[in-house]
């Protein structure tokens, strides 16, 4: 009896030991869960006359500021988080006129809608293509405040 109970300590012990070296490994700092969804990639084009400032950025990752000519296009990619919780939102400003805030990708907007998610700055708002739907209708996700 004696045996059997010390082998169920050491299994309890170990896989304690185990189960803590795991959640701190996933909390560190600098670590990165290696279980990921579908890469995604955004596409934002500039349809207007102005150049286009736009700023985007996750909770956890700041894309930085580009400048975007008539034609031009700001691009990049991620992978979506395994709790598909993954969300980047881009400022975008003509000069220093605020055009508008906007969530350029949700995960629970986007996941089944795109997975090269393509925007149109056109001279009344910004328009959205899928590319999983056919035909690809663009549809006003937002308008300009200005």
């Amino acid at each position: 009896m004696k045996n059997s109970s010390k082998k169920n300590l050491t299994s309890i012990f170990w896989f304690t030991i185990t189960i803590m070296v795991i959640l701190s490994l996933i909390y560190s700092e600098g670590f990165k869960i290696p279980i990921t969804g579908p890469l995604m990639k955004v596409e934002i084009t500039n349809n207007n006359t102005y150049i286009l400032d736009v700023h985007c950025k996750s909770p956890d990752d700041d894309i930085g500021l580009s400048a975007i000519k008539k034609g031009e296009s700001y691009r990049w990619q991620f992978y979506v988080n395994f709790f598909n919780s993954t969300l980047y939102f881009c400022a975008f400003h003509q000069r220093k006129v605020k055009k508008c805030v906007f969530d350029i990708y949700d995960a629970i907007r986007n996941f089944k809608r795109c997975t090269k998610c393509t925007w149109i700055a056109e001279i009344d708002g910004l328009y959205g293509f899928s590319d999983k739907k056919k035909p690809i209708p663009a549809a006003v996700f937002y308008k300009w405040f200005k």
